[in-house]
């Protein structure tokens, strides 16, 4: 299968890595020192279920240079989403798909509405990745999965190929009956774990073993099955599946990515994510109020430069804090 991948980063790098591995014919947009590194040395994958391997494939900062895919994977982060559609509607002929891959609810039909229904296809995904370094996708923790699904309607045959294209990789994936409701089973578990390790500034194992932070996260949890309701999706298993996750078994080093994001300090998801959330409670007159506390304080965090001020002497170390 002819497969274009726009967003070369953890997801895209990782999924489009083992569909070149598998002998399709890849070809990835990047840009800036990872494009470099993959065009000097290929796209190396560190994978915690795969090993370590690389793949020579076509890489490009213009789509143009790539050719016309059967399959666009598109796995750019929220924040770029529109630009990006933009790009792969220039890409799909008549018949390719788009299989989209972005955290958050809205997404999938956001795309839609760019690059038209007819071509998207939804997809969802678990796992913890990252771009280690230029050209090097790590795969963190074991574990992942992927859902694909038409984004209306019942699987079709171009579902059932683009599942067999995945199965063949080695990828663990299923077909999902309903998207909508894959990506809200997704939330229980990602929009509370992107949520608490990233107030935190911790990993999830110390959170889930002080009482407090615990407490925090069954919160965070209620207020989503709250809001999912409210939309039309009650799925007690769903909550139950996401608690059974964060505490029994996500290791306990565990990171969401938006944590990461905070950390080195670039853009993150948090609109798509927790102010997503919130603006959905809003919507239907619902009180979250932990969602909304954490949603208020990342924001201030989100600005330019806040952290900095203390650090850089703009601010009087407890200067701040005192002031009345």
């Amino acid at each position: 299968m002819r497969v274009v991948v726009i967003g070369a980063g953890g997801i895209g790098g990782l999924y489009g890595g083992l569909l070149a591995r598998a002998g399709h014919d890849v070809g990835f947009l990047a840009r800036g020192k990872h494009l470099e590194a993959i065009q000097e040395r290929g796209l190396e994958v560190r994978s915690a279920d795969f090993g370590t391997f690389v793949v020579q494939a076509p890489a490009s900062a213009d789509p143009a240079d790539l050719g016309q895919p059967e399959l666009v994977i598109f796995a750019v982060k929220t924040y770029d989403l529109d630009p990006a559609a933009q790009v792969a509607q220039r890409l799909l002929g008549p018949d390719a798909s788009l299989l989209t891959f972005q955290n958050g609810l809205d997404a999938p039909d956001r795309v839609a509405a760019i690059v038209g229904q007819p071509h998207v296809l939804l997809g969802t995904t678990g796992l913890e990745t990252t771009i280690l370094e230029p050209g090097v996708i790590g795969h963190l923790t074991p574990g992942h999965y992927v859902t694909i699904s038409e984004l209306t309607g019942p699987p079709t045959p171009r579902v059932e190929r683009t599942f067999e294209t995945f199965r063949g990789a080695g990828i663990n994936v299923s077909i999902a009956p309903d998207g909508h409701r894959a990506l809200w089973e997704k939330a229980w578990l990602l929009i509370p774990m992107a949520t608490i390790t990233t107030v935190c500034r911790a990993p999830i194992g110390p959170i889930r073993e002080m009482p407090e932070t615990a407490a925090l996260i069954e919160t965070l949890l209620d207020e989503v099955t709250a809001v999912a309701r409210a939309y039309g999706f009650d799925l007690p298993e769903a909550r139950d599946r996401a608690h059974a996750w964060i505490f029994d078994r996500a290791p306990a080093a565990m990171k969401a990515s938006m944590a990461r994001d905070f950390e080195r300090g670039t853009r993150t998801e948090l609109e798509a994510l927790t102010g997503a959330l919130v603006r959905m409670a809003d919507a239907r007159g619902l009180d979250v109020p932990a969602s909304r506390a954490a949603y208020a304080i990342l924001k201030l965090r989100e600005q330019p430069d806040v952290e900095n001020l203390e650090t850089n002497g703009l601010i009087p170390v407890g200067h701040a804090a005192n002031k009345r």
